[in-house]
């Protein structure tokens, strides 16, 4: 089939080589502006070998588009657990520590040259693509159109219908996006661009933004009744996944709010469990007392403080308790996901360093489902503030809106990825 002429034009007026890229960026690499593992990645070099079965293809344009992409990965790998994922980002941004696992693997877009983007699709041969966030690559979308890979685009926060080129070509974005087999808008307003490129209405669906959220742990209803039931009546709050250097901090907060509700119990989860003695003997040195619980030792009535085993799983503890500290954000640990605490309807407090999860801080700080605190003593308060019911009811229930919003998008996209694999499925059977 022909190419439409804003494609003759952008491909004249953009046409590199593929040794135009890898010079350019040998040059990056001995400046050090480039690792040689993005360079490996955007030239599609010494990649990992392609998985057996079903891949999915979702590419993060933004920051903001990331940890949907993540999370909608997961949600469709739920029903079909043999599925892998490439999640594909631009090439100044950086995979999540620790998100890569055998079956989700993390690449930078390939050069914009046919050449590399055909080595590419040729390398991982996806079954599908979800494209989060705009920014949109002519050559690779038309190649992967060609290719005849079914392609869903969804917005993001903060996305626009714009194109990943330096160019302005008259005509060209309306048939970039016109490479797109079904397309979900953030609002009916966003919708007009997709019209004009000619997806038919039924194509198209206005739900708001795909954004990250929170799926609500998995627990046990009988160790959850269990538990509630030694807890009784005393209120209680929660440290999930401390690191050994925020004890102190914590102490010296649970001081504080014991002088409010001098029956409140604090339960903690460890980042690492191999200090657990050695935690329990700090809390026990600061006149508290502490126990180590396995999973069938009851809570005494006289405990102050709780450091639950590992298999309970910190949703058991967000569940129980009305008020959930994240941890690893008192010291340079980037913080923890707090979605899976307000899934379960807990209100969220937390220190000052979660650069690894800022998005999702800031959108509960924004709806004010979440508090922070410079140390143990702005804890303690926040914690004894929060000892009112009212209180704690009217961040998690804001925290819950939070984490719930864009659900609708997550589950809608993922049924349609998975008729799109299904399909793909029966045709190449």
């Amino acid at each position: 089939m022909a190419k439409p002429f804003p494609y003759l034009l952008y491909s004249a007026l953009s046409r590199k080589s593929e040794r135009h890229h890898v010079d350019q960026l040998d040059r990056l690499v001995a400046s050090g502006a480039v690792t040689q593992a993005a360079y490996d990645q955007r030239l599609v070099r010494n990649q990992p070998k392609r998985p057996k079965g079903e891949l999915l293809w979702l590419h993060a344009a933004t920051p903001y588009a990331l940890r949907p992409a993540m999370e909608l990965f997961h949600r469709i790998s739920e029903d079909r657990p043999d599925l892998s994922g490439l999640i594909t980002i631009a090439p100044d941004m950086t995979p999540p520590a620790g998100a890569e696992d055998e079956s989700l693997y993390f690449s930078r877009l390939p050069e914009d040259d046919s050449t590399t983007i055909r080595r590419f699709l040729a390398r991982w041969t996806p079954d599908s693509l979800v494209w989060v966030g705009g920014r949109f690559r002519p050559n690779l979308l038309r190649i992967t159109r060609d290719c005849t890979i079914p392609a869903i685009a969804i917005d993001a926060p903060n996305s626009t219908t714009s194109l990943d080129i330096p160019l302005s070509i008259p005509g060209l974005r309306k048939h970039v996006l016109g490479c797109f087999d079904h397309v979900f808008a953030a609002t009916t307003e966003a919708t007009l661009p997709w019209r004009r490129a000619g997806i038919p209405d039924a194509k198209i669906d206005a739900l708001g933004h795909l954004e990250e959220g929170g799926r609500a742990p998995g627990l046990d209803e009988e160790t959850l009744a269990r538990r509630m039931a030694e807890i009784g009546t005393r209120p209680s709050w929660f440290a999930a996944q401390l690191e050994r250097s925020e004890v102190g901090e914590i102490i010296r907060a649970h001081k504080r709010a014991l002088r409010r509700a001098h029956r409140l119990l604090l339960t903690v989860s460890l980042s690492n469990h191999a200090v657990t003695d050695s935690v329990l003997t700090q809390f026990q040195n600061a006149g508290m007392t502490a126990v180590a619980l396995d999973q069938s030792t009851p809570i005494p009535e006289s405990a102050q403080v709780v450091i639950v085993p590992q298999a309970d799983g910190n949703g058991l503890w967000h569940r129980i308790s009305p008020i959930s500290f994240m941890g690893r954000s008192f010291g340079p640990f980037g913080g923890i996901d707090p979605y899976p605490a307000t899934a379960m309807g807990s209100a969220i407090l937390h220190g000052k360093n979660v650069s690894d999860y800022t998005t999702a801080y800031a959108r509960l700080a924004a709806a004010k489902a979440a508090r922070s605190a410079h140390d143990g003593y702005e804890l303690g308060e926040e914690v004894g503030r929060l000892m009112s019911p009212d209180q704690a009811a009217l961040m998690a229930g804001a925290a819950w809106e939070v984490a719930s919003t864009g659900t609708e998008v997550t589950d809608r996209v993922a049924n349609l990825v998975q008729d799109f694999l299904d399909l793909r499925e029966r045709t190449e059977a």
